[in-house]
């Protein structure tokens, strides 16, 4: 299970919202005072917001501001992204390699580079609608796992105006 910790955001009937900064790969490097990666990766973090269902059991012991674990499955996680990432690239050659085909004998490059966009944009397109049929999935929605008590967030509270 690949844990991350948030804070509660907000609160409704079933789950929790729950906010999380997102860190580079190297967030917890020993050298990342003096890595411009890890620098760069601090500048850019920002905060998102997931809801995550929560048992009622769980749910009446949560308020706001509490500082939560919320975890995916490495499978889950390694598949999403094969699909992710992999899909279009793979479109991308596909694509390329028919552009390339249909231009025959002239040998046009702009066929290949045509299809290769082309194959990009089917690509992306599937990866859309596969994220559009796992959306009630719940192998792929993150699960509380733990309230962490006695721990402060790192995530400051932004006073709502």
């Amino acid at each position: 299970m690949i844990e991350e910790r948030g804070r509660v955001v907000a609160l409704d009937d079933g789950g929790v919202w729950v906010e999380t900064v997102q860190r580079s790969g190297c967030h917890s490097c020993a050298a990342k005072s003096g890595c411009g990666t890890g620098l760069l990766g601090d500048f850019w973090a920002k905060a998102s917001q997931v809801r995550v269902s929560v048992a009622p059991e769980m749910l009446s012991r949560t308020q706001l501001h509490d500082t939560v674990v919320i975890g995916i499955a490495e499978n889950t996680l390694a598949s999403s992204a094969l699909v992710v990432y992999l899909m279009p690239l793979v479109a991308l050659v596909l694509g390329a390699l028919a552009g390339d085909a249909l231009a025959g004998v002239s040998g046009s490059e702009l066929w290949a580079i045509c299809g290769a966009l082309g194959g990009l944009f089917l690509g992306a397109v599937c990866v859309r609608l596969y994220s559009h049929l796992q959306r009630h999935n719940p192998a792929m929605a993150p699960q509380l796992l733990r309230l962490e008590q006695g721990k402060p967030c790192v995530i400051p509270v932004t006073p709502l105006s």
